[in-house]
């Protein structure tokens, strides 16, 4: 861009062409109040506080919308403007209750910084302060519409970030207000709860349950780091103070992975279980506290106990994918390491299996890594998706939040194939609801119904692909399954005629344990032009290390899983490593029959915990310093965040001291 020069202030300045006036002056330093402005958003110019006068326009022009031009002579605070500003903030405080005493927002609202910055200790014009709702159906936000100033910057947060637009402005005149969807609650709207809004808000009209009245950002620590919760590794700012976390913001929400969802932003500072503070072990039936020191020898003398009457296979470990990869290593390390044992696996070994299955059927040989995006971001240049069995928004919601982005301003066609119903087929441009047990009959139709109408160019002959094709007449299997044909011939028109096309699935497919099924979503690849890179896949992993624990080789290609745990009446000892994570817990009601020792080592009691012989507690992921792998194969440090509680120790050291002790 052609660099300009403009005189603000009497002073010379320089930009580029393209600059608004605000931008301009930020860039020199030159401090204009703002208070709808927000880097990043489109500006609307809505508050009126950065008028400037423009040598040649007849009345004052907003700075945030104006565009900089070359000579331009502009000035920023004269005795009129600023009397102005004054006049607005007055017209502001009257309007709404703004009694900043009361607020949660003290301390660090733009508008009361304001309020200071024009010493605004009385107004002249009547209060007329209606009396609006507060909305607290949210799990994690409070709406009170009676601070806010209607500066739209929280509807075009949730538009232009989050991409989903559940809030706008609803009613006119002085009953005008901020709605969400058609005026539901906030609880109960189509919003995701990424926090976009909570952080962008000038004031205290939203605010966060779990952060307010625990302190100021200005007297927190912070601290900069990744969230590991599903995988797709989120960059947030922690605000620490007294050892706690006070609230989590995204460090930009204009970069990649900037967005954030309530699972990283507000469930981190909820508590979600009883929890596990001291080792526990059992006596005379019941668990009782114990040093760490005495609960390692109990655990280490019991699997060398173990080991020596019912040899290597007698002990099995079951991790949880939500564990880092130094913990992993340490797991596998004395699992496969130092007793020997092939019966290690993570709580969900059995969808990597079922994956690796589809893969093999599918004849191809370099994994995941020859049908999958490099990048979650290529989801945002996708001009095709097809969501097969998966809810992003519930599961991903960042993931959710790009792929709708890429339809709304891609103009790309969203495919919805699940049979069950949730929020996601909203979106969608197709939603294709199989009958329950005909989802492989579908694909199968979908498949078949792409190559006999040559809506690819050329396809190479695959004898595992003609048998899963073998017989299938896509009209009379739409029939079966209960779909509309034209649909379906439309949804197999967009994904042959992509260039940039993506197959997202999840957990709704993956439960169905079909390796036919996922291969034909392979297929699809294949016969897609998948040599050119034209459709790659996306699979939606449960635990927000899963990939990390398949790069280590944690998870068992024997097929042990915690559902042959039952069966498999060899076992004799049980390490189960759950640390906080929750995935796969539930499926471990109780203590499998046969089990002489039962060990596990978790931040939070649970039903299998209640059951064990020695309990060992595990720090939460903000309470250690580790690495995790995300959805897309990256390697992130997550930054520990604040200390965990004392005597407890990072998973690895204590796995690593029985280790130590096995080996003695």
């Amino acid at each position: 861009m052609n660099e300009i020069t403009l005189t603000i202030n009497g002073e010379q300045v320089k930009g580029k062409e393209g600059d608004t006036i605000l931008e301009l002056c930020k860039a020199n330093n030159i401090d204009v109040p703002t208070l709808c402005h927000y880097d990043g958003l489109s500006d609307v110019a809505a508050c009126r506080l950065c008028l400037v006068e423009i040598e040649g326009e007849r009345r004052s022009m907003p700075a945030c919308t104006y565009p900089a031009r070359d000579g331009l002579v502009v000035k920023t605070h004269t005795e009129r403007l600023e009397k102005y500003r004054r006049l607005i903030l007055e017209l502001m405080f009257t309007e709404k209750n703004h009694l900043c005493a009361q607020c949660v927002a003290s301390g660090e609202c733009e508008l009361q910084a304001l309020a200071y910055r024009y010493q605004m200790d009385n107004f002249r014009y009547p209060l007329s302060w209606p009396s609006l709702p507060v909305d607290s159906v949210n799990k994690y936000l409070v709406v009170d519409h009676n601070r806010c100033v209607l500066c739209g910057r929280c509807i075009r947060a949730c538009d232009e970030f989050a991409s989903i637009h559940t809030l706008d402005f609803g009613y006119r005149g002085w009953r005008d207000r901020v709605v969400a969807d058609l005026g539901q609650p906030l609880g109960e709207s189509s919003c995701i709860s990424c926090g976009a809004c909570f952080q962008v808000c000038p004031t205290g009209a939203i605010f966060s349950k779990s952060s307010a009245y625990k302190g100021k950002s200005s007297e927190s620590e912070q601290v900069t780091s990744v969230c590991p919760i599903c995988g797709a590794g989120c960059e947030i700012k922690a605000f620490i103070k007294d050892n706690r976390i006070v609230k989590i913001d995204s460090p930009d929400l204009t970069k990649p992975r900037g967005l954030l969802c309530g699972k990283g932003r507000f469930s981190t500072l909820q508590a979600i279980g009883k929890r596990v503070l001291t080792p526990l072990r059992r006596s005379n039936g019941r668990l009782e506290p114990c040093s760490l020191n005495e609960a390692i020898e109990i655990v280490s003398a019991g699997l060398r106990e173990v080991k020596l009457r019912y040899g290597d296979n007698g002990i099995a470990g079951l991790i949880s994918s939500q564990l880092s990869n130094e913990s992993a290593k340490a797991f596998k390390d004395l699992i496969v390491g130092s007793l020997a044992s092939k019966q290690l696996d993570s709580l969900d070994g059995d969808y990597f299996r079922l994956v690796g299955q589809a893969l093999e059927a599918s004849g191809i040989k370099k994994g995941l890594k020859e049908v999958e995006i490099d990048s979650i971001e290529d989801l945002l240049k996708a001009d095709c998706l097809f969501v097969v069995g998966a809810d992003p928004l519930e599961t991903h919601p960042v993931v959710g939040s790009y792929i709708v982005r890429a339809v709304r301003r891609n103009g790309a066609n969203l495919i919805v194939f699940n049979a069950a119903k949730n929020s996601f087929p909203y979106q969608a441009t197709l939603w294709l609801c199989p009958e329950k047990g005909r989802e492989a009959l579908a694909i199968r139709a979908l498949v078949k119904l792409i190559i006999d109408e040559g809506l690819v160019v050329t396809i190479g002959r695959d004898k595992s692909r003609d048998a899963r094709l073998a017989d299938i007449k896509p009209l009379d299997a739409c029939k079966q399954a209960g779909l509309d044909y034209e649909e379906l011939h439309g949804a197999a028109s967009m994904l042959a005629r992509a260039k940039h096309g993506v197959i997202v699935y999840g957990q709704d497919i993956l439960v169905l344990k079909s390796p036919e099924l996922l291969a034909l979503l392979f297929d699809l690849v294949a016969i897609c032009d998948g040599d050119k890179r034209k459709l790659r896949t996306l699979w939606l992993r449960p635990g927000g290390n899963s990939v990390g624990l398949w790069n280590l080789g944690v998870v068992n290609g024997g097929g042990f899983s915690v559902a042959k745990l039952s069966k498999n009446k060899s076992i004799k000892a049980l390490y189960l490593l759950l640390g906080d994570g929750e995935q796969g817990v539930s499926e471990l009601a109780g203590r499998p029959s046969g089990i002489d020792l039962l060990v596990v080592q978790t931040s939070f009691m649970s039903a299998i915990a209640s059951e064990a012989d020695v309990v060992l507690p595990s720090p939460l992921w903000t309470e250690v310093s580790a690495t995790y792998t995300t959805l897309d194969g990256l390697t992130r440090h997550v930054a520990r965040l604040v200390r965990p509680p004392e005597g407890i120790r990072a998973d690895w050291e204590v796995i690593s001291e029985v280790d130590r002790r096995l080996r003695r």
